[in-house]
């Protein structure tokens, strides 16, 4: 029913905008593999790193009396990984920056601190997301590092010839067991959130019991696996690549940085302000057996 005589806001002139002075986002920015590992320093693109090994154990028995008989020396092996260049560019007209706004000051500031966010997140992709082979680059062609997945040695990875299947605890168990075998100790397991509800029905699936408290909560996680070849926390990973999952010691795994994330002023040409913020770093794994790989899993 319409009421008449009364002066109503749908024919109001002057109206004050209602709008919360906050900007909501909730994109993820954890970046576990990333946040994980140590860092350290690059001084060229192509950056260098020796791992070794002891000789396979053997029966050690000399003969009384005998000659010392020849050395036997294994060489170092040399590992290599291309550095490879992040970078996003923020560029605000005057106008913008000028007006008043919403859940920001400074329209330069909050497009800045975003493309930051933006920047990590792509390094975590490329670390273990990309399943990039790495490239030297040329004049044409972006330098690109190598990802962890392609860094880990086939000795410790578990496959299927290209073939998905589902992620069991025998292909996990089987990962760890050749690791250890080869002198790791891994103390993560990366897992996408799918493969992390996986790893959570291995104790229902088997029978087994979790080891909580009784209480009204219905739990159902799996926050450290442990098995006859030691523990490892299961690290769920939004930006994994969807058929593997990565069994790490995180000790054996740094980023090398060759020019630290910065904020470059641009030079203005009209009406605007332009920032370029740039890092350039690479992946290194410290030792290839360190660490296993589940491959070729049912995302």
């Amino acid at each position: 029913m319409a009421v008449s005589g009364t002066y109503k806001t749908y024919d109001q002139v002057g109206k004050k905008e209602d709008v919360e002075d906050i900007i909501y986002d909730i994109s993820p920015t954890e970046t576990p593999f990333l946040s994980s590992i140590g860092s350290g320093t690059a001084a060229a693109t192509l950056h260098q790193w020796q791992q070794d090994s002891l000789a396979a154990v053997a029966t050690n028995a000399a003969v009384e009396g005998a000659d010392a008989g020849t050395s036997s020396v294994d060489e170092t092996v040399l590992k290599t990984n291309n550095t490879q260049i992040f970078t996003k560019v923020v560029q605000v007209s005057g106008t913008a920056e000028a007006v008043g706004k919403y859940g920001r000051t400074s329209e330069l500031a909050y497009q800045i601190a975003k493309k930051g966010k933006e920047m990590k997140r792509d390094i975590e992709h490329s670390f273990v997301g990309a399943g990039q082979a790495g490239t030297a680059g040329s004049g044409s062609v972006a330098r690109q590092l190598t990802s962890a997945q392609n860094q880990i040695s086939a000795t410790t990875t578990d496959d299927n010839g290209g073939t998905n299947r589902a992620f069991t605890e025998t292909i996990l168990l089987n990962v760890l067991q050749s690791v250890y075998e080869e002198g790791g100790n891994p103390n993560q397991l990366q897992v996408t959130p799918s493969h992390s509800v996986t790893v959570a029905n291995f104790a229902a699936s088997s029978g087994r019991q979790r080891d909580f408290a009784e209480g009204t909560k219905l739990v159902n996680v799996v926050d450290i696996y442990v098995s006859p070849f030691g523990e490892v926390s299961v690290v769920p990973n939004r930006f994994m690549n969807a058929n593997q999952a990565l069994v790490v010691d995180t000790e054996y795994w740094s980023r090398a940085v060759l020019r630290p994330m910065q904020t470059i002023v641009l030079s203005k040409n009209g009406d605007s302000d332009k920032r370029q913020m740039l890092t350039e770093l690479t992946l290194v794994c410290e030792n290839d057996k360190a660490s296993g790989l589940c491959d070729d899993l049912t995302a």
